[in-house]
């Protein structure tokens, strides 16, 4: 922990109509509450390792002020009970602060106390103290993270004006056996499978589904370790380029889909058998075409 001298900040409209909707007639309580909480949680992505994903909420306590969410000395959000923020910042230390009722000092805003390191490709789940004059978040881990965020819907009411948070980068993993879209030892796009073909026809309605929100698509091409290292890697770079040549075909748009090979240099497996054929059947997991799929994803 460390501390720091920094902050102004004055309430915002949106933070003073939730507190309005407390005394609120029923009818337009309702109507303030449709403007305030967006959809209810469901399971993020994985973040690239450049950036750290982080998932803060405030429990259904029976509080009637909003809990302020800063990162690094700027607000962020302004959360209800029951209500959650998600965001992404870059990897590395960060203030992330949450207070109750502290106007009109601001605190989190003049003088932030609570610092961590928060590492790139990971997500946090934090839960803001209702205790007043407490700042630092509770963190939640594994299953209880999960299950403390059921039911929580999304604050949208606020417009974020903290520098530090950026828009999410997410990203996935697509692992194709080259056994199964290959004959074995082949490459070219007339030796792909009927069973290749079937896949990578899944795998372009995936693409196709977001593709608006799809940054950038890595086609790397994988080879086992039998045989001479130059020959495996010009084998795993050739799969590649068909690959990215069939997403092509199906009107993946070229800008979007880059191709590379790694050869034998990245297994998944180790095999020591000494029969060839054993070999071959050990390895089939390292023989194989990874697509990495990065989005861009609204906070």
């Amino acid at each position: 922990m460390k501390s720091s001298i920094k902050r102004q900040w004055s309430l915002t409209l949106a933070a003073l109509a939730v507190m309005a909707a407390v005394h609120a007639p029923q009818s337009m309580a309702f109507e303030l509450n449709q403007k305030i909480y967006g959809e209810t949680y469901q399971r993020t992505e994985s973040v690239i390792a450049q950036q750290a994903q982080i998932v803060m909420f405030r429990g259904h306590d029976d509080g009637k002020n909003a809990a302020h969410v800063y990162i690094d000395g700027q607000l962020h959000s302004a959360l209800m009970p029951g209500g959650y923020t998600v965001f992404c910042t870059p990897a590395g230390e960060h203030s992330v602060e949450s207070y109750i009722g502290d106007e009109p000092l601001y605190t989190g805003k003049r003088n932030p106390q609570s610092y961590a390191k928060f590492d790139g490709g990971r997500t946090y789940v934090l839960e803001t103290p209702v205790v007043p004059n407490q700042s630092t978040p509770i963190v939640h881990s594994g299953q209880d993270a999960e299950q403390s965020l059921q039911g929580m819907r999304r604050q949208i009411h606020v417009i974020s004006r903290a520098a530090s948070v950026v828009p999410c980068q997410t990203q996935t993993k697509l692992s194709l056996r080259s056994d199964v879209l290959f004959k074995f030892g082949k490459s070219g796009y007339n030796d792909l499978t009927p069973e290749g073909h079937a896949q990578l026809r899944q795998v372009v309605e995936e693409i196709n589904q977001k593709q608006e929100n799809i940054t950038s698509i890595e086609v790397v091409g994988h080879a086992d370790p039998i045989g001479k290292a130059q020959a495996n890697l010009r084998l795993s770079e050739q799969r590649a380029e068909t690959v990215r040549a069939a997403l092509l075909d199906s009107g993946v748009q070229s800008q979007l889909v880059h191709a590379s090979g790694r050869g034998s240099s990245e297994p998944v497996v180790q095999c020591n058998s000494g029969a060839r054929s054993q070999n071959i059947a050990c390895n089939a997991p390292n023989r194989r075409v990874e697509l990495i799929i990065q989005n861009t994803a609204g906070n």
